[in-house]
């Protein structure tokens, strides 16, 4: 009897226990909310089904960051924008990743996060899984479409939604309509309300930067590659609803399909938003790049950030001219910096030698030579040269392998004028040939950075900035140079590497600058870029003060560690970026208006320094230089004139 009494007992569990796994899954069929928080349970992104349509939101602690927003992709043969059903979530999986960068505002980073996968089918039974990711910096999503078919599938929109309070503050930049130049992310970033419709129909670029009540926040796009294009934000925002659209048919000169495809399986790039109540840890966020692929395999001990001359900013026909380029060579020699870029048209060089002599010369210096060349191709009709060259894969790698073995390092590549899919392909085909080649690549009139530096090392920057060129031919960018170059350290340069071309003293024409020399001297510190062009003429650089020429030689473009200080959009921001011992803080005022600053510095771990510091003087074109110990204070005292800078140098 004991026997069966026993039996009957592990029947009854065993019934029990199926009940209630029945039960759960029941539960599980039901559920319509998932959510993950980030691992310091500050942020929380929440998905749910609504109505069979499935939307998100975000919240930081107990403020709406992003309101109910849709979720959502259309393929030529499948929707999942209605009609979805859960089907199944995944366990919660942490990432606890530690990895490191040969450039940008910190070298050592940790990717860590808590991620959420769910996954939903539509009325066809199609499935798609949606991945949701928690930092305590942000918050990202991303697509996944599971299926094996070889047959190439066709996207006909992303649905991808960002609502916003329309009451926030915000600083966004018009795409641009296309034009022979086509979009190159290179426009101001305007302060408006929430809300407001683009001024034209090509919408607004990424990244998109909002001040929501005591939150900001920055949204953009990580981890593209040739499966899909890159996209940016439709016209009509109206109720706060940014909404991804592709790219136009025009842009290209009309090369290119607008719609992406791939075969299946496909993932989607990461949706980002970084968010915190404090606008520093946006600006030194590296969220974009935790959310990228990892390095490529290979040794690229051979990647070396540094500094460069470069002449075309004030001599546009230099390239051409064996004997200028030559000075400017000896320019980077005196200076002890690592590089000088031949800009275009070096292939027509004359006036004393030609191309493969300079490199030679360059050589004897131990100054490294960077080449210029058009991306060009039917995509563009821009004249300068060589072109034809980087489209064609066999050209492009046998033209890696002659000037790698001319002793040159890096290469500048211009004029894309597109983010559909065939151009995103051909930036990576160029980044992998060029990494086979051990050479650096820097992309000028490109799309915005993508995480790529984090995949391909050798990518030490890229544009995609209204720069110092602009100083060449618009009145404008001179009177809104200063404010402008403050909201590009809080929006632009947070998602990657920047090549503004800093640091111009002298005028270019009639262009006169309304920063100051100071101004200007804090933006290599301010800006960060793997390779930093000075971008002035050699000769106007060389009628500096030996103690500008002086931090100007040794300031770095690879960092250890930035530090936020202080700072407002449009306003003025000041920065800490540490390499090695050394540390260099710098300030830039966007404002017609004096300010005084006494910086506390408690980060500064050196028991006794010396520092340089060079503040506005008497005219703007006047860089006051002092030299002191640190005090025990650790803080520094200093005052911006209006449009002005001042750059401190800490070390040993």
């Amino acid at each position: 009897m004991d026997l069966l009494k026993k039996i009957n007992t592990q029947i009854k569990l065993l019934f029990i226990l199926s009940f209630f796994v029945l039960s759960c899954s029941k539960i599980e069929k039901k559920s319509t909310s998932w959510n993950v928080a980030s691992p310091d349970s500050t942020l929380k992104i929440t998905a749910f089904l609504q109505n069979n349509q499935l939307f998100y939101t975000v919240l930081r602690n107990a403020d709406t960051i992003i309101f109910p927003s849709q979720l959502g992709l259309e393929l030529n043969d499948r929707s999942f924008n209605d009609s979805l059903e859960f089907v199944s979530a995944l366990p919660e999986v942490i990432i606890n990743e530690n990895y490191t960068m040969l450039l940008g505002k910190q070298k050592e980073n940790l990717n860590n996060a808590k991620e959420l996968t769910i996954t939903l089918e539509n009325a066809q039974k199609k499935q798609i899984s949606i991945v949701l990711r928690a930092y305590n910096e942000g918050v990202a999503f991303k697509y996944v479409l599971n299926d094996n078919e070889d047959t190439k599938k066709i996207f006909l929109a992303e649905n991808s939604t960002f609502k916003i309070d329309t009451t926030s503050n915000a600083w966004l930049q018009t795409h641009g309509l296309s034009t022979d130049w086509g979009p190159a992310y290179e426009d101001f970033y305007e302060a408006k309300k929430a809300g407001l419709n683009s001024p034209d129909s090509s919408g607004y670029s990424f990244p998109l930067f909002f001040k929501s009540k005591n939150n900001w926040i920055l949204i953009t796009e990580s981890n593209v590659n040739e499966t899909f294009c890159a996209t940016r934000i439709q016209q009509n925002c109206q109720n706060g609803i940014y909404k991804t659209r592709f790219p136009a048919a025009k842009d290209g000169l009309g090369t290119g399909n607008v719609l992406p495809e791939s075969n299946l399986p496909w993932t989607s790039p990461w949706r980002v938003i970084i968010t915190s109540s404090n606008v520093g840890q946006i600006v030194t966020s590296n969220l974009v790049h935790h959310l990228a692929d990892a390095q490529i395999e290979g040794d690229f001990s051979w990647v070396k950030p540094g500094r460069s001359s470069w002449s075309w900013w004030g001599e546009h026909d230099s390239p051409k001219d064996f004997k200028r380029l030559k000075a400017y060579v000896d320019f980077s020699k005196l200076m002890g910096w690592e590089y000088f870029l031949v800009d275009a048209n070096w292939d027509l060089m004359k006036n004393g030698g030609d191309v493969k002599m300079l490199c030679d010369y360059a050589k004897t210096q131990n100054i490294g030579i960077l080449f210029w060349y058009n991306s060009g191709g039917i995509h563009n009709n821009v004249t300068e040269r060589p072109r034809e060259i980087m489209p064609a894969a066999e050209k492009r790698k046998e033209e890696f392998k002659k000037i790698a073995a001319w002793g040159v390092k890096g290469i500048k590549v211009d004029f894309f004028q597109s983010d559909k899919q065939n151009i995103i392909k051909l930036y990576l085909d160029i980044l992998k040939d060029a990494a086979a080649a051990q050479i650096m690549v820097n992309f000028h009139g490109c799309t915005l950075p993508k995480g790529w530096a984090r995949t391909y090392p050798n990518l030490v920057s890229m544009e995609s900035v209204l720069g110092a060129e602009q100083y060449g031919w618009s009145k404008i960018f001179m009177i809104k140079a200063a404010a402008h170059n403050v909201n590009l350290a809080f929006i632009r340069n947070v998602v990657g590497s920047m090549d503004y071309t800093p640091a111009t003293f002298s005028d270019y024409k009639n262009q006169e600058h309304q920063t100051t020399n100071t101004h200007e001297l804090a933006l290599p510190v301010v800006f960060e870029s793997g390779i930093t062009h000075w971008a002035d003429r050699e000769y106007e650089y060389r009628k500096m003060d030996k103690n500008v020429l002086s931090v100007m030689s040794k300031i770095p473009t690879a960092w250890d560690e930035t530090v936020f200080i202080e700072g407002e959009p449009q306003k003025h921001i000041i920065l800490a970026r540490r390499s090695g011992s050394t540390w260099f803080i710098a300030g830039i005022n966007g404002d017609s208006t004096n300010k005084d600053f006494n910086i506390k510095l408690p980060f500064i771990k050196l028991d006794s320094a010396k520092v340089s510091l060079f503040a506005d003087g008497k005219s703007s074109r006047i860089i006051d230089f002092k030299e002191n110990n640190l005090n025990a204070e650790k803080s520094i005292t200093v005052k911006m004139t209006p449009k002005g800078g001042f750059v401190a140098w800490i070390r040993k």
